[in-house]
């Protein structure tokens, strides 16, 4: 017997497979469901196998459900995504500085150096 869904109900799904649009779930009573990519969070996400693995259970809101009665799920309100949200590592040099700018300004040139190193490591990092 399946179990009668609602929108807006927390759910503990598992992750059956991962596309390049969305994680296909299902429910412990084998119902069918969607977590698009643009659910997941609301910072961009480029790669979802980097955010989650066939078999992994994770706790999802539904948003919708179709008339077949597959669900259409969301991971944002999840709290371990809002804090990897948080997490992230800085992605621009400009962030960066915003948060060291301490002594006034210094020219392009003097800094350049230094933005190339950082620009390298951070390549170096990211192919490993």
């Amino acid at each position: 017997m399946k179990k009668q869904y609602r929108v807006g109900q927390h759910i503990k799904v598992r992750v059956t497979g991962i596309q390049p649009y969305g994680a296909f779930v299902e429910t412990p009573d084998n119902t069918e469901g969607l977590i698009h990519i643009s659910e997941v969070m609301d910072d961009y996400v480029h790669n979802l196998k980097k955010l989650l693995t066939p078999g992994q259970i994770v706790k999802a809101k539904i948003i919708s459900i179709d008339d077949t009665g597959k669900l259409n799920l969301s991971l944002r309100d999840n709290d371990y995504f809002k804090n990897y949200e948080r997490k992230k590592v800085k992605r621009s040099v400009l962030d960066e500085i915003k948060e060291t700018e301490k002594y006034g300004f210094q020219s392009l040139a003097e800094r350049l150096p230094t933005w190339v190193k950082q620009s390298k490591k951070r390549i170096e990092d990211t192919s490993k």
